[in-house]
């Protein structure tokens, strides 16, 4: 297994081409066979295994203490933790190889900004005003249509999930590599858990499951189940998987679907607005509608109460992982996809 892994990571880097042959014909296989296996289940079959690792990984380190402390008493501890360290190392071993063939090949394949023309990285603060504009205006009058609780917080109409495999889908009509089945995004029991870290969803390569933070603020749950099920797809770059999150949500007609990707839009693209021009952004800001400006001071509040050592520690580790898989921006790349969301606005509108 290992072997196999390794030479799929070195024919994905070396061999021009073998990164989109590889996609095009192992991914609708995967998602069609493992990926139908693991949605067939209406919870997280990737947070079930988890737990059962760290079980498995403490009941080891159970055998081993005792096989130290009784080793002349209790030989058979020996045998156990022996059995188990060898389990451990025949699992992480698969592990590895569903990683390589399930994500890190992705990495090596041609970019979707490449493919479709969506690179660039230049755009005048005209232009990017332009753009926010567009968004807030797209905010402003998807907002009064929203279901919203007592408190006046924008809430998620019913079958989320289901609508966003649509959606998925529908934009595989236009794109053909997001084409094919998709399996319903599920809710991680341990959310809150995720909160800590700062993190609104989990692509699981193991077992090609698209995860989401059900406690994060409701106008963010379209967008991230977006930008999970396209990893799915083999989309490893995170401006990428944002950039389909959003894409996926505003060609949405359902208010909700179409209001989470304007308002996670606007995110992106008034923070690199506020970054050039704080001037030009307080002046965008300032015509958002009371409604979704709640909804952005009830969001700041949330991951306000989150913030800590746990959350820089994941950020960390993210930043070390992409940058490792070749993407030099690291956990930057998530915020570059306002450069896509310029290109892409400017181009629809000279094709439309």
């Amino acid at each position: 297994m290992l072997a196999a892994a390794l030479l799929l990571r070195i024919l994905s880097r070396a061999l021009p081409g073998f990164a989109d042959r590889y996609s095009d014909l192992v991914n609708p296989f995967m998602v069609g066979s493992l990926g139908r296996v693991s949605g067939m289940l209406p919870f997280s079959l990737f947070e079930l295994l988890l737990c059962l690792l760290g079980i498995m990984v403490l009941r080891a380190a159970y055998h081993l203490a005792a096989d130290l402390c009784f080793r002349n008493r209790e030989a058979p501890c020996r045998r156990r933790y022996l059995a188990d360290i060898r389990f451990l190392t025949l699992l992480a071993a698969a592990l590895i190889l569903l990683f390589e063939i399930n994500e890190d090949v992705y990495f090596s394949r041609t970019r979707f900004a490449a493919r479709y023309g969506l690179e660039r990285s230049f755009y005048t603060n005209e232009e990017l005003e332009e753009v926010c504009s567009y968004l807030i205006g797209e905010i402003n009058e998807t907002a009064p249509f929203v279901d919203r609780d007592e408190k006046g917080i924008m809430q998620v109409s019913e079958g989320l999930t289901g609508r966003m495999r649509a959606a998925m889908q529908a934009l595989g009509e236009e794109y053909p590599e997001l084409s094919g089945w998709y399996p319903h995004p599920k809710p991680v029991f341990f959310s809150t858990l995720l909160s800590r870290c700062d993190i609104t969803g989990v692509y699981s390569m193991f077992t090609i499951e698209a995860n989401f933070n059900r406690d994060i603020p409701p106008y963010n749950l379209p967008f991230t189940m977006g930008h999970e099920l396209s990893h799915l797809k083999g989309f490893e770059s995170e401006k990428e998987a944002n950039f389909l999150g959003y894409l996926s949500c505003i060609r949405g007609q359902a208010p909700d679907l179409h209001y989470s990707g304007a308002m996670l839009g606007w995110v992106y693209c008034g923070n690199e607005m506020k970054k050039r021009d704080p001037g030009i952004w307080r002046q965008l800001a300032a015509r958002i509608c009371p409604e979704a400006d709640r909804d952005l001071q009830d969001n700041n509040r949330y991951w306000d109460g989150y913030k800590g050592r746990a959350s820089e520690t994941m950020h960390d580790i993210n930043d070390t992982y992409l940058k490792a898989e070749g993407l030099e921006e690291g956990y930057a790349s998530y915020d570059l996809v306002t450069d896509m969301i310029v290109a892409y606005y400017f181009s629809d509108r000279n094709t439309g």
